[in-house]
């Protein structure tokens, strides 16, 4: 699939929620081809990443 098209399949989710699905998504497409893919740390970048960005937004919403 194209990337536009799985970007369209969660359109409807929360932004922080499809950046971390998409991403997996990315590693997974590098790493399909691979027996034992080691993906655990890339993934949970992934997930660390958007988290931060999402506390740096609730931060900012919450200062007067």
């Amino acid at each position: 699939m194209h990337k536009e098209r799985l970007s369209n399949l969660f359109e409807t989710f929360d932004p922080a929620v499809k950046n971390i699905i998409l991403g997996v998504l990315d590693i997974e497409q590098e790493h399909i081809s691979m027996e034992k893919p080691r993906v655990k740390e890339h993934i949970d970048e992934i997930i660390s990443a958007v988290a931060k960005k999402e506390i740096e937004k609730l931060d900012e919403q919450e200062r007067p």
